[in-house]
């Protein structure tokens, strides 16, 4: 085999055995291991692949039938899929006994086998098979029955071991389900206390984090407020006023779209995420932004949706107490969004004086004003200065200067790239320090 323009020796192409094959503590009888296992040889003694997912792989690559041994399972069985066999099962396998040590975890030489990048796509379906290491030697042939002969039913399952190490180590509570099993690898057993203490001190997640959308509130024609909670029923990570979520579409890496989305719910409210989103204009919905966001205006509730950690970087009035510095806000259409989530963390900041200088877009979203008219009344401190008309006053250096005053402004714009450039050049040309300037564009 052939791998960046190096010769290596593979044992991953497999043919039927016409007879019976003995199973020694290292696996079958002339069966090859080029390489040494970092796991050690003892646990990835036998390979076992379930028969079903044979038709689930031509289909999804549309290929012909694959033959018998295509990915590089020393045993092709029925009946045993990833969904139900567990972290130390215990087989009787013809005359041999074997148990359940661990999943797959797919290299080069697989991609190699099926032509092109399979192992990300392999990994992601978590249709994988497992290994298994032998308790008592004995011999195998075609057409043997497998017996289940001892089972943990609190052990993880191997569809729920990759998916947890491998997709949502954010996840402390799955970790530590994981760290209990019983007939756990030491090997594995460090690996993933390592992911553990990761997921309990990092703020927010690594990865990818599956959620599902529990509710949808229409702002104008062409805008949605979408609400986001835990797939799993996790508790969803703090967030700041301002920050960003990004989603994702598409499991496997070579062929998913993503895009951020501001964050327009309160920071104290973690019952849902809740961002706002607009439809594309047509003739970009065949670009990646676009996709996702044809996809996000039509979910439906119960659909799900994958997402990054909330990110993004935090005006100086959230990061330390900025005595006499004044939070301005300038937004234009859908830059309305980052604002009002702003504008709650600031309530909870106790911050006395804030504006929102905003030029209104096409379709408003009414929904999302509304709050920005509720957080006025109660904040008096506040300020909104906009044209509630429809025909928007052209916001500039003078006109923010008659209102507040800039020399003591921590500065936040979002919008469109046309109004944040505009007003970043003139705020720029005015004399606003650099690192009293953090900018959203959408577009």
């Amino acid at each position: 085999m052939t791998i960046k323009h190096q010769t290596i020796q593979t044992g991953i192409y497999k043919i039927p055995a016409d007879g019976p094959v003995h199973i020694s503590r290292l696996g079958l009888v002339d069966d090859i291991l080029v390489e040494p296992r970092k796991m050690g040889l003892e646990h990835h003694a036998v390979y076992i692949y379930p028969y079903e997912h044979y038709e689930y792989w031509q289909d999804e690559l549309g290929r012909e039938a694959f033959p018998m041994g295509q990915f590089g399972e020393n045993l092709t069985v029925t009946g045993l899929l990833e969904e139900e066999v567990r972290i130390g099962d215990v087989y009787r396998v013809g005359s041999a006994v074997l148990q359940v040590a661990q999943p797959r975890i797919p290299c080069a030489k697989l991609n190699e086998r099926m032509g092109f990048r399979f192992s990300t796509m392999f990994l992601a379906s978590r249709k994988v098979g497992y290994y298994l290491r032998v308790l008592s030697e004995g011999n195998v042939a075609q057409g043997d029955t497998i017996e289940l002969l001892e089972r943990d039913e609190s052990s993880p399952t191997m569809e729920e071991f990759v998916r947890v190490t491998h997709f949502e180590y954010w996840d402390a509570h799955a970790l530590q389900h994981l760290l209990g099993a019983r007939d756990l690898m030491p090997a594995w057993r460090e690996i993933i206390e390592g992911k553990l203490e990761r997921a309990q001190v990092e703020r927010g997640w690594s990865g990818l984090r599956e959620f599902e959308l529990i509710r949808r509130e229409q702002e104008s024609e062409d805008t949605v407020s979408l609400y986001l909670k835990c797939a799993r029923g996790r508790a969803l990570s703090p967030f700041h006023g301002g920050q960003q979520l990004t989603v994702v579409l598409g499991k496997n890496t070579s062929q998913q779209h993503r895009r951020a989305y501001s964050l327009s719910s309160s920071p104290l409210d973690l019952s849902a995420y809740r961002i706002t989103v607009r439809r594309m204009p047509a003739p970009n919905e065949t670009l990646p932004e676009g996709i996702v966001s044809s996809h996000m205006i039509n979910m439906k509730v119960g659909e799900r949706i994958l997402c990054t950690a909330p990110f993004g970087a935090l005006m100086p009035t959230q990061r330390q107490s900025r005595n006499g510095h004044i939070p301005l806000l300038l937004s234009h259409g859908l830059g309305i969004a980052p604002m009002l989530s702003l504008l709650y963390e600031f309530e909870v900041l106790q911050v006395r004086t804030a504006f929102l200088f905003h030029v209104p877009g096409a379709a408003e979203p009414q929904g999302l004003l509304r709050e920005i008219g509720a957080l006025l009344a109660r904040n008096p401190g506040f300020r909104m200065i906009h044209n509630a008309s429809g025909m928007p006053e052209l916001i500039n250096v003078a006109l923010i200067s008659h209102h507040a005053p800039l020399a003591q402004a921590d500065v936040q714009i979002a919008g469109p790239r046309s109004f944040v450039e505009r007003m970043t050049g003139e705020l720029t040309e005015a004399g606003l320090r650099p690192s009293a300037l953090l900018v959203q564009r959408f577009g």
